[in-house]
């Protein structure tokens, strides 16, 4: 029983795995899908750090995808079934024997504020066919499962902090210990993400036991000032535990509740936390530093940076406001700007934004998700590129809104993809998507984008506009914009 006599025969640690040959447009890749990179996690478990998977004997199918991680059934993210600890990967190749040395590795973590999401909605075949690289995506435990923190409110160490997080630990280093057998380069790894991903790579980059695994790291949408504050994050578990009719009396409680009592728990919070995240990674003190100025300072890992973000990230929340960020008006961003930067500040920035919905989409934009990337980018100790996508989508006003660039690189893309793409420009939509798809794939060959991308500094600020026109470089906007923020990183609330 060998890989020479089935090409789709690979061992890893825990046993053997068979997977299959998948079609794209790019041409075929293999695929290996639902592999567990730990036990799951549930009972005993349920709150613990991420424990290794036990094996199995003989081979374990590995042709379809496994359940998601517990969740709500979003329809705007997925409706999949799904189960408690699945921690689960799924891994892409190129339809062939590798190389020698083996293919870059991009190991990609899934967005959705921390309650939604899997791997599963990433499918890498085309990538891999086109790209000469591994994909490996990546389910973790989201909700209060892997968010609240419970050990800091009830003082008991059974709580593994920030687990969702450990989880993603577990998975890099799964992927580090294995990936040769499905062809990959363990000493190529990029970590990849979106929005609560990109805050999972963020942390990755500046966690002592992984930042050695990465070979480079691209950020999407996403960034350290999603990370909760200690008296926030007791605050959040608070809540979670009045919902679930937990006290300081009988925390066991939380290891014999059904499953989906934390996703009532999650909807319960989402009613009355309305502009709240109540589910984030959290400052600790153990896994991840005790202070935001500890965790801004720690440094990270020298690899290449990918980073940026969409034009219009915030329209979505201002247009469509769901479960997250609702009720956040300008009333409520100037309240928190007062309580974070000076007078002077304050009026300053507020005057650049005029009083309407397309004002307050530029300045949440700016506030939420360009700065924290200044600040993150100018203090990267390697080469860095900062990149803006400026196509937007005419439905529902939303523009380039947050998740756009999803759309542009994977081919089976999340959620309402055909509707937003809907309109004319086809042909150029499709440039603009190869061009884009080109650059991430050059970043995980080779760490760097490729040609046409202008690296960024602190003394020379600019960004790399992705749009129809083509590519293109913007200096003197980029430098008025940042000096009217002067690196304010304020955390989401």
């Amino acid at each position: 029983m060998t890989a020479r006599t089935d090409p789709f025969l690979r061992e890893t640690e825990s046993g053997w795995v068979r997977g299959r040959a998948v079609g794209s447009r790019a041409g075929q890749s293999w695929a290996w899908l639902g592999l567990p990179y730990a036990a799951q996690a549930a009972g005993p478990l349920r709150f613990q750090e991420p424990q290794p998977h036990s094996g199995w004997p003989g081979v374990r199918e590995a042709q379809t995808f496994g359940p998601d991680v517990l969740q709500p059934l979003d329809p705007s993210v997925t409706l999949t079934p799904s189960r408690e600890g699945s921690l689960l990967l799924n891994i892409w190749t190129p339809a062939r024997p590798a190389p020698p040395g083996g293919w870059p590795v991009l190991f990609w973590l899934h967005g959705g504020a921390f309650r939604a999401g899997s791997g599963r909605l990433y499918d890498g075949r085309e990538l891999a066919a086109a790209g000469e690289v591994v994909v490996v995506t990546v389910n973790s435990r989201l909700g209060p499962l892997g968010y609240a923190n419970f050990g800091g409110l009830f003082a008991d160490s059974r709580f593994a902090p920030n687990a969702g997080f450990q989880d993603q630990v577990a998975a890099l280093r799964w992927v580090q210990a294995n990936i040769a057998a499905f062809g990959g380069d363990p000493a190529r790894i990029t970590a990849a993400g979106q929005s609560a991903g990109a805050v999972g790579v963020a942390l990755l980059l500046g966690h002592a036991p992984t930042a050695p695994l990465l070979a480079g790291a691209i950020l999407q949408s996403g960034g350290l000032n999603q990370v909760s504050d200690p008296d926030n994050s007791l605050e959040i578990a608070q809540a979670y535990a009045h919902a679930l009719g937990v006290r300081a009396d009988n925390p066991d409680k939380l290891w014999t509740l059904p499953p989906r009592a934390f996703v009532a728990a999650l909807h319960t919070l989402e009613g009355v936390r309305k502009r709240s995240l109540n589910s984030r990674p959290y400052l600790d003190g153990v896994l991840l530093p005790a202070t935001r100025a500890e965790l801004m300072a720690r440094p990270l890992a020298q690899v290449p940076l990918l980073i940026g973000a969409n034009r219009e990230e915030y329209s979505l929340f201002v247009r469509l406001p769901d479960r997250i960020f609702q009720k956040i008006d300008r009333a409520y961003l100037a309240h928190r700007l007062e309580q974070n930067a000076s007078p002077e500040q304050v009026l300053r920035i507020l005057s650049a934004y005029p009083d309407t919905l397309e004002g307050l989409t530029a300045l949440g934009t700016d506030l939420f998700f360009h700065t924290p990337n200044d600040v993150l980018a100018d203090t990267h100790p390697a080469p860095h590129w900062r990149y803006r996508l400026d196509w937007g989508t005419r439905v529902a006003g939303l523009g380039a809104t947050h998740g756009m660039e999803l759309l542009f690189l994977w081919p089976r893309p999340m959620g309402l993809s055909s509707a937003l793409m809907r309109g004319g420009q086809t042909q150029q939509r499709g440039a603009l998507a190869a061009r884009m798809q080109a650059a991430w794939l050059n970043f995980v060959r080779e760490g760097n984008p490729g040609p046409g991308w202008q690296p960024g500094s602190a003394q020379n600020p600019n960004v790399n506009v992705l749009s129809l026109a083509g590519p293109s470089t913007e200096y003197a906007a980029e430098r008025e914009r940042r000096a009217l923020w002067e690196g304010l990183v304020m955390p989401m609330p």
